[in-house]
């Protein structure tokens, strides 16, 4: 089922743990760690390494995962989907990660991913953590930016209809363009 995001007021109270995050904005990304390039390549290489490990990716703590020293789970990654505005993961939040969600002891993810040199591209996902000093420059929080919608049908403007009538598409195939990294160009 298709989860649409809003952003929400500084004010809002998270009611429960986002089932969607988004784990990493497309475009050119200016990090502390050193400044990547995320696109619907890194995406399908990420997802294909994914399958291939058949295995849920971790929501660690503060990137304990990376350390040697116990790194308990606050969530999995069961699934990544690419949407227009970056690589979103479905997560199965642990019930203690979501009372710091809830609480907002933790506002941020942190992720960790593999850049491969020849072009800088991210590659694999390895994990995610929950920070609050995410090394990804203006990272936006997971408390206060998604609230998922489970109906919400997107509507085109005039302009739109118009294209679609020009190019003898339906609104829900131009509304569904791209929807999941794939296209015939």
């Amino acid at each position: 089922m298709e989860v649409y995001a809003e952003i929400l007021s500084q004010s809002e109270n998270l009611t429960e743990a986002p089932e969607y995050i988004r784990v990493l904005p497309l475009g050119y990304i200016s990090s502390e760690k050193g400044d990547f390039l995320v696109d619907s390549e890194s995406f399908r290489m990420m997802k294909e390494h994914m399958e291939h490990r058949a295995i849920d990716i971790v929501i660690d703590y503060e990137h304990q995962t990376l350390r040697d020293m116990q790194a308990p789970a606050g969530g999995w990654i069961k699934e990544l989907i690419l949407k227009s505005d970056g690589v979103f993961a479905r997560v199965e939040w642990t019930r203690r990660a979501r009372d710091y969600l809830q609480s907002r002891e933790y506002r941020y993810i942190s992720p960790v991913v593999i850049v491969r040199k020849k072009d800088h591209k991210a590659s694999q996902l390895h994990s995610v953590a929950l920070t609050n000093t995410p090394a990804i420059n203006g990272m936006m929080p997971i408390v206060n930016s998604v609230k998922p919608f489970l109906e919400t049908i997107p509507k085109l403007n005039e302009m739109q209809k118009k294209i679609c009538r020009m190019l003898n598409l339906s609104e829900s195939d131009f509304l569904n363009y791209g929807r999941n990294g794939e296209s015939d160009g």
